[in-house]
């Protein structure tokens, strides 16, 4: 396959969550040609904000209404594993019957790359997991494409401005700094930027060393939830809170009172997607061949009131450390 003639018209599915916000802003920026598949128009026009962006109505995912999405287009990201997309999420247990109608109409289709999200560690050897497990369900099923140019993205914990981990964290100190509830506390995991992972991700269209491959992403600090609680609570100059690990029953039952619960720190992405190790011993520069923002600078650009980051920033410089990637 010669990537450099691969046309410029993108399909992206499950994509108004915040890992799509992100793909969508870099896919934008590069030049592409986007269609973002919604149930509801009305619900997410401010992605129209983007260059060359356009919102496509799709009430259900059938080959049908995927015909129809596909045609003209060259390439698909898949985004329905990110649990984000609120109205617009697939429930976790029809995952792997949605991938196969993607899949059929995939190959029928003109698509020549067709970019999937996962998460590190996907087993389905491990039915105990539901979303780890009903994951590599699917990533065993689109790696079965008879067309060659599939490729798999498989992240730790992602985090930015408006993410379900570090920014409920933050948002529960503002709150309240004495008592701080967290779920899957010992889960470890490496947080990456939303923008760097965004970056990889899209590079990887034209990348042909990516087709048929998984790519693991993660940053390069390790660290359990806990531990990332305590920075963040450090980092916004908090007095020491009581720190504790949510059981899943009682996260569960936050979840459903979802807006309505006085638990901020405690959400689905939590729940279902960090309830294990996200880890590799792959470094980020010797795959993608820069050094991703650092976990302190991505979370001072928005865990901070501005006055506090403006404080932290200079000594940031007066201990000669670099701030030019702060917000």
């Amino acid at each position: 396959m010669d990537l450099k003639l691969l046309g410029k018209q993108v399909v992206v599915l499950g994509g108004t969550g915040f890992v799509g916000r992100s793909v969508v802003s870099e896919l934008s920026k590069q030049g592409y040609k986007i269609k973002i598949a919604v149930r509801r128009l009305e619900r997410h026009r401010d992605f129209m904000l983007f260059p060359q962006v356009e919102l496509v109505e799709m009430k259900k995912v059938t080959q049908k209404n995927l015909a129809n999405l596909f045609q003209d287009a060259d390439i698909v990201f898949n985004l329905y594993a990110d649990t984000t997309a609120k109205t617009e999420n697939i429930p976790i247990e029809d995952m792997a019957a949605m991938a196969k109608i993607i899949k059929n109409e995939v190959e029928l289709s003109n698509i020549q790359r067709f970019l999937s999200l996962s998460q590190i560690g996907a087993n389905s050897n491990d039915e105990s997991n539901k979303y780890s497990y009903e994951l590599e369900k699917v990533d065993e099923l689109f790696m079965t494409f008879i067309k060659e140019g599939i490729t798999i993205a498989q992240p730790s914990m992602l985090i930015g401005v408006g993410d379900e981990t570090t920014s409920i964290i933050s948002k529960q100190m503002r709150i309240q700094s004495f008592v701080l509830p967290i779920v899957n506390a010992k889960s470890l995991v490496q947080p990456l930027a939303i923008q760097d992972f965004a970056k990889v991700f899209v590079a990887a269209i034209i990348d042909e060393t990516t087709i048929g491959q998984r790519l693991i992403v993660a940053g390069n600090e390790r660290l359990s939830i806990k531990e990332l609680a305590i920075l963040i609570r450090e980092m916004m100059g908090k007095k020491p809170a009581f720190i504790y690990s949510m059981g899943k029953l009682g996260a569960s039952l936050v979840t459903r009172l979802g807006r309505l619960s006085l638990l901020k720190s405690v959400s689905e992405t939590f729940v279902v997607t960090l309830n294990k190790d996200l880890i590799t011993d792959k470094k980020f520069i010797d795959n993608f061949g820069f050094e991703p923002i650092s976990l302190e600078q991505t979370l001072v650009a928005y865990v901070l009131d501005p006055s506090m980051r403006e404080r932290y920033n200079y000594f940031r410089k007066e201990a000669g450390r670099n701030v030019e990637d702060l917000a």
